[in-house]
């Protein structure tokens, strides 16, 4: 499984090239929206993500690999 904390910059060029959760058969890709509980950088442009920033945690896997959360403790969750 892959896991990316991403700009909201990137979230919106991603999810342009995934536009569906489904790409392709077997593969999955999940956009979480939230807020930085701590400082990172963009996994995808390398931009600084400050604490409370709104932020994606973005998740990829396949059957043979499959998600497990891990979202709530990178980010603040907005529900």
């Amino acid at each position: 499984m892959k896991r990316e904390i991403i700009c909201p910059e990137c979230r919106e060029e991603l999810r342009k090239i995934f536009p569906t959760d489904t790409p392709f058969p077997g593969e999955y890709v999940r956009f979480v929206d939230g807020h930085a509980r701590k400082p990172f950088i963009c996994d995808n442009c390398g931009a600084d993500i400050p604490h409370g920033l709104k932020c994606t945690a973005l998740s990829m896997w396949t059957d043979n690999f499959p998600y497990t959360e891990w979202e709530n403790d990178y980010i603040a969750i907005k529900g």
